[in-house]
């Protein structure tokens, strides 16, 4: 194999490999700062959801009157 057909095999095979690598490298960077950001997202989420579900049966307690365990030690 002499100088021409490395130069061929790397201008036909290499150049397109490259290219390869760059684009998943930043597939795989964009990715994960959009994953990151609906792992935010999702844990805010649950945040308020167990925020909402508290207030929610504070007032519901409220409501009734007595909690269910205070009704069953009377």
């Amino acid at each position: 194999m002499n100088i021409d057909d490395l130069s061929s095999l790397f201008t036909n095979v290499g150049f397109p490999i490259a290219i390869c690598f760059i684009l998943l490298r930043y597939m795989l960077q964009t990715m994960g700062n959009k994953l990151d950001k609906l792992d935010n997202s999702l844990n805010r989420l649950t945040k308020v959801i167990r925020e909402l579900d508290a207030k929610h049966k504070v007032r519901n307690e409220e409501f009734v009157g007595d909690s269910p365990k205070e009704k069953n030690n009377k």
